[in-house]
């Protein structure tokens, strides 16, 4: 494995160790834009419009002045001036090795090394992390696994893809529980109750429960799709000939050296996407344990809230911090000394006390009755289940489209497809999609379809016309 400073600069982190780290950090996090997320006409953008930029951003952030960090900047002339200081920073930066120079004719560019773009990538999502959709990435792991499992030939870098999102959705998983693990340890160190609910509401409820956690407990949960992928990675395990094909497609695609370390990889790949969705159930029971915790927490916190003043521990325990030492040093005789009532003051009432809980009685049994469904009411379920059926895409009912309107035909153009109901609607529409509709094995065995850059419209819909062509072996077959 290659050294990390082998790929990055030994001086990369000084602008976020030093004093000045805040505002380098700010920078940083405002730089970005400028170099990964906009269109230049150079690609690269000028060393002037890098400086301009850092100008107006410490403007901004209305910095005046930055603690001298080394000799040099301590030596730099209007080092303490605005244009001073946008280009004292530029300079630390350069020296640092966030930014590179490069010469272009007249001009002076600035780019990022590749391994330093990395890095600058991570640091972003650590600062402006992003909601991560379960739905969406769990069903386009799915997608590419089908994709794989039905062409392994051509679709490798689709399996592939979808080792990388499972990696990623399992990182996000283990960031999630590490998030509530450590938001627990952070409310166990507060002593203000305020500030409990204050990161209860901030950081449980806004980043894990509305952003996550929400996701798992909804009737779309996106890990129902987890036995589809599990039932597709085991099929696959156990299929010599699609690995083989896979493993000649890893080769070509992704360049691998050998058969050898591609039959490697492809056995890693396969483990990877098992491990993760056989130990999401697992995962699961952690996240449920700690949010559990952090709930218990706060709701002990409003129970004190509801039967006390909120500081009052820490007021009480304050004035006798402050008490002890002009008392400690008297006699209990002393002339100086008076006897409060403190019972009758009652800093601490009888409310304030946790009292424990008032048995409560269980509710009385009673029987349940069923209460009659309207007929209406099913009939219309009924109607709806049968409208829904008729809108499945079927490769099966696109067959039977096909072999009805083509009959003894070795060609049909998308003109002389008629549509008659629902059936042959769904049955055109997901027609000229035939190359990569799933379960359409069989049928892209006997018919072709052939894609055409003209447009046609019919009394329905406007799309581009296609032909489908009775492939050869079709063809034999019939004349068999």
């Amino acid at each position: 494995m290659v050294d990390l400073f082998q790929r990055i600069p030994d001086t990369l982190f000084l602008p976020l160790s030093g004093p000045n780290r805040h505002v380098y950090g700010r920078l940083l996090v405002d730089l970005y834009p400028l170099f990964f997320e906009q269109m230049h006409a150079d690609v690269f953008p000028s060393a002037q419009v890098v400086r301009a930029e850092l100008d107006e951003l410490l403007m901004r952030m209305a910095v005046v002045d930055l603690a001298l960090e080394d000799e040099f900047d301590a030596n730099a002339e209007g080092a303490q001036t605005e244009a001073g200081l946008a280009q004292r920073v530029y300079r630390r930066l350069r020296n640092s090795g966030w930014l590179e120079e490069e010469i272009d004719g007249y001009r002076v560019r600035v780019s990022v090394r590749p391994a330093v773009a990395t890095l600058w990538a991570s640091l972003m999502e650590v600062a402006r992390p992003e909601k991560v959709f379960y739905g969406g990435m769990v069903l386009s792991i799915l997608n590419n696994v089908q994709r794989a499992v039905e062409d392994p030939q051509s679709q490798a870098l689709a399996f592939r893809q979808a080792v990388t999102e499972a990696r990623r959705f399992s990182q996000h998983l283990n960031a999630m529980i590490y998030g509530l693990k450590g938001l627990l340890g952070a409310l166990a160190e507060i002593s203000d109750h305020r500030q409990i609910l204050g990161h209860f509401f901030d950081d449980f409820v806004e980043r894990f429960l509305v952003a996550d956690y929400k996701k798992l407990k909804t009737r779309n949960n996106p890990f129902r799709f987890r036995y589809d992928i599990l039932a597709r990675v085991r099929e696959l395990e156990h299929d010599l000939e699609r690995k083989q094909q896979l493993v000649a497609a890893y080769q070509e695609q992704t360049g691998l050296s050998d058969s050898e370390e591609a039959w490697q990889t492809l056995d890693q790949d396969i483990a990877v996407l098992r491990s993760v969705f056989e130990q999401v159930d697992d995962h699961l029971a952690l996240v449920d344990l700690y949010r559990g915790r952090v709930e218990q927490k706060v709701a002990d916190t409003v129970r004190y809230l509801d039967r006390s003043q909120p500081g009052m521990a820490q007021r009480l325990a304050g004035a006798l911090q402050q008490l002890a030492p002009r008392v400690g040093c008297l006699e209990d005789n002393d002339e100086g000394l008076q006897w409060l009532p403190l019972l009758d003051a009652a800093p601490l009432s009888i409310y304030g006390l946790r009292a424990p809980s008032a048995p409560r009685k269980p509710p009385e049994p009673h029987l349940l009755s069923r209460q009659a469904i309207d007929p209406a009411v099913l009939e219309k379920q009924r109607a709806m289940r049968a409208y829904m059926d008729r809108r499945r895409i079927d490769p099966r009912r696109i067959e039977t489209y096909l072999d009805t309107h083509m009959k003894d035909a070795e060609r049909l153009s998308s003109e002389q497809l008629p549509i008659a109901d629902v059936e042959d609607f769904i049955a055109f529409t997901h027609l000229r999609h035939l190359n990569y509709l799933p379960g359409a094995e069989r049928l892209r065995r006997r018919y072709r379809v052939e894609r055409l850059d003209e447009t046609m419209e019919n009394a329905y819909l406007r799309c581009p016309r296609f032909v489908v062509h009775r492939t050869a072996l079709e063809q034999n077959t019939d004349a068999t």
